[in-house]
């Protein structure tokens, strides 16, 4: 009772915050997403992604968010590789938010990652990027840390929560490889099944404060491409690992309200604009869904949510 009780009183800072921002920044809100990079370590792909952060900072987002995939697939998952990225990290001289990607611990075991433990290198990674100064450097947008909040869920640092003029911003742990469903350990398939668990609480939260008359828009943030048939129009098919988490969850909810979610994925490394997005049975037009460019398609993409403006999204490539 205590934990909901918290719960209960941070939601209501947080309208009290949102409805303070909406009057500075007349009903909009810029923000910039990136994801699956820097890809590889030659320095002139460092060189290149430096580039990039510098035309994100000239912009002047409200904030940062970079979802996942901050290494490829065939890099050591080192602790010096973990520092290097938090360095890079603070380059971004606007609020910056991180949710992990697959590449980062998932698939750590390959032999040319290091053949770490995965769980071992997720343990690493939430010291190294979820520490006290990552909180504190956001603390004025009222970042809520599920890790934090809810003593259940106390692993889940890397699980966020913020509101910003009237819109939820919700970061959930769902990266590529299946979700890490497919872990061939009897430790990685309880740490799938707790994760996701934990995502649904989540999930549910953001939900439950939608329904609040002060917020109009709910935009969720996570890595992992869901659908098996991606290259689709209109994607159906989900992965398994994804079902629970994003099928019965987050859509089945987003079909129980008329208020307008923005789903932003990376893991395939193409840029796609899906508004609205009818996938996976969706058919309220409520949902809108981008996936970030990546790889060696080194942009980002800036996102404005203007709700008295002739376009409820507007989005720009930076390059």
């Amino acid at each position: 009772m205590m934990i909901g009780n918290k719960i209960f009183n941070v939601l209501a800072n947080w309208l009290v915050f949102g409805l303070f921002f909406m009057t500075v920044s007349a009903f909009a809100v810029d923000f910039i997403v990136l994801g699956d990079m820097p890809y590889g370590n030659e320095p002139e792909v460092e060189e290149q992604y430096r580039e990039l952060i510098e035309r994100v900072n000239d912009e002047r987002p409200d904030f940062v968010i970079h979802l996942g995939d901050i290494k490829s697939g065939s890099t050591l998952c080192s602790d010096e590789f973990y520092m290097r990225q938090k360095i890079l990290f603070t380059e971004f001289t606007a609020p910056f938010f991180y949710t992990p990607g697959d590449n980062e611990w998932t698939d750590c075991y390959r032999t040319n990652n290091g053949a770490f433990d995965p769980l071992e290198r997720l343990k690493k990674l939430r010291q190294v990027f979820f520490d006290e100064s990552y909180f504190a450097q956001n603390g004025f947008l009222g970042v809520q840390s599920q890790g934090i909040l809810v003593e259940e869920f106390s692993d889940y640092i890397e699980n966020q929560m913020w509101v910003v003029s009237e819109t939820i911003f919700l970061l959930i742990h769902v990266v590529g490889s299946n979700n890490n469903m497919d872990s061939i350990s009897a430790s990685g398939e309880r740490e799938f099944l707790l994760r996701e668990k934990a995502n649904k609480q989540w999930i549910n939260r953001a939900f439950d404060l939608l329904k609040e008359d002060q917020i109009s828009d709910l935009v969720v943030v996570f890595h992992g491409e869901p659908f098996v048939d991606w290259m689709m129009p209109q994607p159906s098919l989900l992965y398994p690992g994804f079902s629970e988490t994003v099928g019965a969850s987050l859509f089945e909810k987003a079909m129980k309200t008329d208020k307008n979610i923005l789903l932003i994925n990376g893991d395939t490394h193409r840029y796609k604009w899906d508004h609205p997005f009818y996938g996976a049975g969706l058919n309220n037009g409520n949902v809108s869904r981008l996936v970030v460019p990546g790889a060696r398609d080194m942009r980002a993409v800036k996102i404005s949510i203007q709700r008295n403006g002739e376009n409820y999204y507007s989005l720009d490539l930076i390059e």
